[in-house]
């Protein structure tokens, strides 16, 4: 697992495109025991406590899935599955009279988990902070794959590195605390 708080991203990009993993090619295909990297936007790591996002890190460190084209829903339904057993609730409504929703929440902290197309993050995005304004909640975690996943999984699939690079841009517009674990 790598770290990257807040200044260094902006700093060095390249430091969290260096994420690496166990790969082993099998039927054509990327196995990957999951690698995370985690990076904090708005000091997000110091406003979620240990005890909310370090099962979630442990449980991603320790699944295996196999990454290759189409599998983003697969992905998608092995962590909300696991969030679940982790006690974190289903979809929640950002609004009683509108159909928007996040993944989950639990204990104040909002959970957005972006698995497909690339135009999606901004709206989780945009939800979050309004959840954060409405002090709905404290902060955030927002489980995505990285670039090498998103490449193997399909064309414009959502990912870490671009999510981290659109957070230091609007940095001074998304202001709720976000932990950000990028999988591969």
């Amino acid at each position: 697992m790598k770290d990257y708080y807040n200044g260094l991203i902006g700093k060095n990009h390249e430091k969290c495109r260096k994420i690496h993993s166990l790969e082993y090619k099998i039927m054509k295909r990327w196995y990957y025991c999951m690698d995370v990297c985690k990076y904090a936007h708005n000091f997000g790591y110091n406003v979620v406590d240990n005890e909310i996002y370090q099962p979630i890190i442990d449980f991603l460190e320790k699944t295996n899935f196999i990454i290759e084209p189409g599998s983003s829903r697969k992905l998608r339904a092995v962590i909300e599955e696991k969030l679940n057993i982790l006690g974190w609730s289903d979809k929640v409504r950002i609004h009683f009279e509108k159909e928007i929703t996040i993944t989950s929440m639990k204990d104040n902290i909002g959970l957005c988990l972006q698995t497909g197309n690339m135009s999606r993050f901004y709206a989780d995005l945009l939800k979050l902070q309004t959840l954060f304004i409405k002090d709905k909640i404290d902060a955030a975690i927002y489980i995505i794959p990285s670039k090498n996943a998103a490449k193997i999984i399909g064309d414009n699939i959502a990912n870490a590195e671009r999510l981290v690079d659109e957070l230091y841009l609007y940095r001074h517009i998304i202001t709720v605390p976000i932990a950000v674990v990028s999988v591969e």
